[in-house]
């Protein structure tokens, strides 16, 4: 029993050599705490690397997630006139038309065809052509009036030389709907 109390007093009362143990401990905390904070210091090293990535990082193939959409209405739907058009486009820019008249790759205007079909890839948009409306200025709404019935709308996005969008993404760069006015 006797031992038992030397081995419980031993843990309690500080002995001699417990400094070099007061030592070891603090070298230790020390130790953990720069180890922990090492991680952080990676961790911010590697959020300055992720910033720095889209710089570095090749370019994505966008063509494939570029599409054009009518934002306000949809395929099937009905609707009172007037109607208000909004479009929207991924991964494309749009952009008013220069004079003289510039194509640039991924750039371009959106044109609309009513109750007419959608031009051929690669096709020129006729200027005065009634059944296209051409939005040169680069803008993406307009408001119209239409009879009782079911119209066909196609929504095409040009060039800057009027010519509908060719290749890969003419398809999705064309988008035709159906709809309803009462």
């Amino acid at each position: 029993m006797r031992t038992h109390a030397k081995g419980a007093d031993a843990l309690v009362r500080p002995r001699a050599s417990s400094p070099l143990l007061c030592a070891a401990i603090i070298v230790a905390l020390f130790a953990t705490g720069c180890a922990t904070e090492e991680p952080a210091a990676e961790s911010d090293s590697a959020a300055t690397a992720e910033s720095e990535a889209p710089e570095t990082a090749p370019e994505v193939n966008l063509a494939a997630i570029r599409e054009v959409f009518f934002a306000t209405v949809e395929d099937g739907g009905t609707y009172a006139s007037p109607v208000e058009f909004v479009f929207t486009v991924n991964a494309f820019a749009i952009v008013p038309i220069e004079d003289p008249l510039v194509a640039r790759p991924g750039e371009g205007h959106y044109h609309l065809a009513v109750d007419a079909d959608c031009a051929a890839a690669g096709d020129l948009i006729v200027a005065g052509n009634p059944s296209y409306i051409h939005f040169g200025t680069g803008n993406d709404d307009i408001e119209m009036q239409f009879e009782p019935g079911v119209h066909r709308l196609c929504l095409q996005v040009a060039d800057g030389e009027h010519r509908v969008i060719d290749g890969p993404d003419h398809s999705l760069l064309t988008k035709e709907i159906q709809i309803t006015i009462e």
